[in-house]
């Protein structure tokens, strides 16, 4: 069982999978390799694919972005983040 972070799952399918693919077809080839994840339990690919209901897969992006889709919250930034927001150190600023 190999382990790979999120970002290398694009080659690992490129590699291993031709196009369209089964999700049988992605189990057998990549099911058992690990996604690490940087904030918590990793997980492995057929885990992941579990939790969807797509029997094929017509391309790589496709099946990258159904695992980008499914992965949990682990694999997430920080929950409730937004950098976008106010900054409270600046709330008063004065117009010159």
């Amino acid at each position: 069982m190999s382990e790979i972070r999120l970002s290398e799952t694009r080659d690992l399918f490129v590699q291993e999978l031709s196009f369209p693919a089964t999700c049988d077809d992605v189990v057998t080839a990549c099911g058992d390799v690990i996604l690490q994840a940087p904030g918590g339990t990793n997980e492995a690919i057929a885990d992941v694919l579990a939790r969807c209901d797509a029997d094929e897969f017509e391309s790589t992006d496709e099946l990258v972005d159904t695992v980008m889709l499914f992965v949990s919250n682990d694999y997430v930034g920080r929950i409730g983040y937004d950098d976008r927001g106010n900054n409270p150190e600046y709330d008063n600023e004065v117009s010159l």
